[in-house]
């Protein structure tokens, strides 16, 4: 669905190997801004429609209430497993510790990010992370 999700071979340092820790995976994540941009996804009313989504994308943004002021951001836990694995094998017993400390922080982060977006623009997340297939499409032209 999205060309980012491409496994990318790590880049690891000397006798690194290919494994690879948490804090330099959510660095290679969130310095990717396709990656790290969320996406409105109006489709989705609760966690069980969240269960559908597949790869992509990896941050998302669901539940926006106008009139609360509210939404809700989730982390695509499939496509955290689909991009960490050739870093991390899932057989590595840090593999879950990893993946768990991943979601959790790019969620953080995202969150805090959005909500500063939010005050500077005045503007809801559904308005501010709409994916617009057309504009993707007149990009890549």
């Amino acid at each position: 669905m999205f060309g980012f999700f491409r496994k990318k071979r790590p880049e690891t340092e000397p006798g690194q190997g290919s494994s690879i820790t948490a804090k330099q995976f959510i660095e290679l994540t969130l310095s990717d801004e396709k990656l790290s941009m969320p996406v409105y996804l109006p489709g989705i009313c609760n966690e069980d429609d969240c269960k559908d989504i597949g790869l992509g994308p990896l941050i998302y943004i669901w539940n926006v209430d106008r009139a609360a002021g509210t939404f809700s951001l989730s982390v695509n836990g499939k496509a955290v497993a689909h991009l960490l694995e050739p870093y991390v094998p899932r057989d590595n017993p840090a593999y879950f510790e990893i993946r768990d400390e991943v979601m959790k922080v790019i969620a953080e982060v995202s969150t805090q990010s959005v909500l500063t977006t939010i005050e500077e623009t005045g503007l809801m997340p559904d308005v501010l992370f709409a994916y617009h297939a057309e504009d993707t499409q007149q990009e890549q032209s």
